[in-house]
This record gives structure tokens, sequence and C-alpha cells, in this order.
């Protein structure tokens, strides 16, 4: 429009009322534009307009709107090369509108479990529906585990738009779990480590009934779960041998109870559950 006009980007855009010199992305963008000249130029309605733009995210702590391109749609780009729809730059986005596809990323992850998958479209879900009825208090709740992850440095606060997949998907995985069950999952997380707990203790210190809480759910999975194990299986002192991994296939026996009975059932169910599969997930090998 800027070469049929004989004039640059950046004088268009003043014409317009677009003080930032560029094409607006956000809805926050439009705020000075002269919307009788932007929707005659584009022969469409300020709703229409609006609808094109991306939400303000600025007054939310959660990064559910990427600044980059940081996911395409493979058969829609190939229609349409440099193509770059609204809906892509959203967080819980996974697959195309517009054609139904898997949406791609810039570093795609490889064996992927449909487990973390299923866990990440739940997050998906649980993401998309908090802000469409801005929750603030589900919002807050995923922003705070965005930055226990990264307290962790088991992610970042942007991992929920990151081109990483594997990231991306353990972020929403993490989210599913914060909205429903947050400090069970937090429990998960924390099971065996004390020093996560004191870092999570001195980032938040506002937090520190939350964190106790979680830390006491964590011990009580270690002790139900390890304690059954050392009371039926002979130990290294009598065979020579210990149990590899045993610490891991605990985290798996709880994630796969969660997966099983669903992350609101009751907390005595869920810790029963998961002893019963760390229990029957193999032997000792002599």
């Amino acid at each position: 429009m800027a070469k049929a006009n004989h004039c640059s980007a950046e004088e268009l855009c003043g014409y317009l009322g677009l003080g930032q010199g560029r094409v607006p992305e956000r809805i926050n963008d439009l705020g000075q534009v002269d919307w009788a000249r932007l929707c005659s130029a584009v022969q469409l309605t300020q709703h229409e307009i609006a609808a094109m733009t991306l939400p303000d995210s600025t007054h939310h702590g959660v990064q559910y709107v990427s600044q980059h391109d940081f996911q395409y749609c493979p058969r829609c780009v190939e229609k349409i090369p440099d193509l770059m729809l609204r809906h892509w730059r959203l967080a819980w986005s996974i697959t195309c509108e517009t054609c139904g596809l898997v949406l791609a990323t810039n570093y795609p992850a490889k064996d992927v479990s449909g487990r973390l998958r299923g866990r990440a479209l739940r997050g998906v879900e649980a993401l998309k529906t908090a802000v469409a009825t801005n929750n603030l208090a589900r919002l807050r709740r995923v922003d705070l585990t965005m930055h226990l992850m990264a307290v962790l440095e088991i992610g970042n606060l942007r991992a929920l738009t990151s081109g990483n997949e594997r990231e991306r998907l353990m972020a929403l995985a993490a989210v599913g779990v914060s909205v429903t069950r947050p400090v069970l999952g937090a429990a998960i997380i924390l099971r065996g480590n004390e020093r996560m707990v004191f870092e999570l203790r001195r980032a938040f210190p506002q937090h520190r009934r939350v964190i106790e809480q979680a830390r006491g759910l964590s011990q009580d999975l270690g002790q139900r779960l390890s304690g059954r194990w050392k009371t039926e299986y002979p130990t290294s002192k009598t065979h020579g041998t210990n149990r590899p991994g045993a610490s891991v296939s605990a985290l798996q026996a709880a994630r796969q109870a969660i997966s099983e009975l669903g992350a609101g059932a009751n907390r005595g169910a869920l810790l029963t559950r998961a002893d019963a599969i760390w229990k029957s997930s193999g032997g000792v090998k002599s």
C-alpha cells in the first residue's frame, strides 16, 4: 500500500495514526489509530481489524503471546510463502485452525511420549480457558508455575512459546497440573531434593506455607514408595546389588497414577495407586 501511494511504510503508518511507524500486531497498538482512514484504506470494519490483532497480554504475568514466530503450518506456508497467521503466535495453539495440520516448531522433539503430549493438551485447554474467562487466580497459578520451573532450572518464563518443542510440551504439561493439583505437581518435582526446597524458599518467601505443604507431600510420597521397597526386597548388603534408578521409577509411578486417576483424584488414592505401580514395576536382579 505504501508503494502504491509512493511513500514509505513509516509515512503511511503516520498518516493512519499508527505512531509506532510499523504495522500493528497487538490490539494496544491501535490506541491512536485514525479508524476512518484505516477502515477506508483496507476496506474492513473496526471490529474486523481488531479481531486480526494479537491480544494485549501486558497486564498478565503469563507469557502466552509470543513476540516472535515460533511455530508455523507446513501445509499453509507451502501454499503461501512467508504466511504468518495470528493464532500461530498463541501459546495454546497446537494445530492450524485453517487446515487442521499439527503446527511445526523450529526445533522439533524426537521420541516424545504420547503421555507427555496428552498432558500438554490438558495444559492447552486449561491455559486457553483461563485466558478466555480472564480467570486471574488460575493465571497467577500458571505464572507461579513458570517461575518455579525457572528457579528449578527445568524451564524458563517463556517456555510456553518456545521454539523447542520438548521444552514447550513440558511447560504446557506443568500448566495442566498446576491449575488442577498445584501442590501435588510441586511435590513430584521436589521429591528427594532439599536444595530445590531451599531455592524456592529463598525465591518465594511469600509462599512459604505452600512450599512447606508441597515439601510435606513429597516426603509422604517418598516414604510410601521407598519404604515399601525396602521392606519387601533385599538390599545391596544381602545381594551385592541395588535397584538402579529407584527415584526415577518412583517418579514415573507417581506420574502414571495421576495419568490414570486424573489430577483431581483424592490424594490418598493417588499415593496408593502410585505405590502399587511402583511395587509392580520390576524386581532386583541377583
